[in-house]
């Protein structure tokens, strides 16, 4: 029974204006029929052009009762050709609104070696804007629908859901991604995001954030590669400017991407590289590649080396930290990627 009176509602308020225009004529019928005593064709005759106010002459002179009743009917007609506008203005939005969100789940269904990133709050919104100055693919995903709304006015991909959710990580491509990061203000909720997006995509890569400092081993735990806490960084970077504000300039400069010659990149050596097994001296790159190669990070070990020697072995896995142009990165990464020289 209750199901049956579901079904009911669900097709009265899909319909509703086709009965709410039934009904009005069907009572302005009734209406005209039962006061002036007219011919049921007559009734419905009158009830069309009282209603549609066309402003042709009544089939007969109205009493004083009819011309109220007509006037009853003008308002009931009039207003639901009122509501009519304003729902079908409400379901060209609502339609706009889905065939856009339709566009933009299939550009997102087309996304791989992409980045995920959860939470769209002052840090997030922070994060976005340097992965569109690094003209990076990337997905937001926010369960807040007027956040999301806003997202999306600001051209950039946006999934609506809980995070935490495996359906919502499946929406967003974490099976086809690069890279995640959560940002999420409660500590629980990005432990949730790690755990699930590990468990779905294992070669992930996963940054967390961290409100405390016992949330980063539980984080780590639950898969991510690195945890940052927010807190903890932006006070060493305000001491930092405070001791050193050279260093920290040099910092800002190297790292930014715009209007600079001069960029930091990070290259992993591919297995089949014709660096690999090579050093430094042995591969020649600041005269090759014209890069200069400030610390390599070991792939088995994951120690870091800075300012390496020219004797040391660079294998397949490890990634080179290096200082060069634009054009001579790219070389670079042809050389880490290649067996031959480009």
């Amino acid at each position: 029974m209750t199901e049956l009176l579901h079904d009911v509602f669900r097709y009265v308020r899909r319909n509703y204006f086709i009965l709410l225009s039934v009904a009005v004529v069907g009572i302005g019928t009734l209406g005209y029929r039962l006061i002036e005593g007219v011919s049921w064709l007559d009734a419905f005759y009158t009830t069309c052009i009282t209603v549609s106010t066309v402003g042709f002459r009544e089939v007969q002179e109205l009493s004083a009762v009819g011309k109220l009743f007509t006037v009853a009917l003008i308002v009931a007609g009039l207003s639901t050709v009122v509501v009519a506008v304003g729902q079908i203005g409400q379901d060209m939005i609502a339609l706009t609104a889905r065939r856009y969100k339709e566009r933009m789940e299939k550009q997102v269904e087309a996304l791989s070696g992409h980045y995920i990133l959860c939470g769209y709050g002052r840090m997030g919104r922070v994060i976005a804007r340097h992965l569109q100055s690094e003209r990076v693919p990337f997905v937001v995903v926010d369960h807040t629908p007027e956040l999301v709304e806003a997202i999306r006015e600001e051209k950039l991909l946006a999934i609506e859901g809980d995070a935490t959710s495996d359906e919502t990580l499946e929406r967003a491509g974490v099976r086809r991604a690069k890279g995640l990061v959560t940002v999420l203000s409660k500590d629980a909720e990005n432990v949730f995001v790690v755990l699930t997006a590990s468990q779905l995509n294992p070669s992930l890569y996963i940054l967390a954030r961290a409100n405390n400092d016992d949330a980063i081993p539980k984080l780590i735990r639950a898969g991510a590669n690195a945890v940052i806490n927010p807190y903890e960084s932006a006070g060493a970077r305000i001491a930092q400017t405070l001791l050193r504000p050279a260093v920290t300039d040099f910092m800002q400069v190297v790292t930014s991407r715009e209007g600079l010659d001069i960029l930091v990149e990070q290259i992993e050596i591919q297995p089949e590289s014709q660096l690999a097994g090579r050093t430094l001296r042995e591969s020649n790159l600041r005269q090759v590649a014209n890069a200069m190669v400030v610390a390599i990070r070991k792939g088995r070990s994951g120690e870091m080396l800075f300012n390496p020697e020219s004797s040391a072995l660079m294998e397949a896995g490890d990634t080179l930290i290096a200082i060069a142009s634009k054009q001579a990165l790219d070389r670079l990464a042809e050389m880490a990627r290649s067996s031959y020289s480009s």
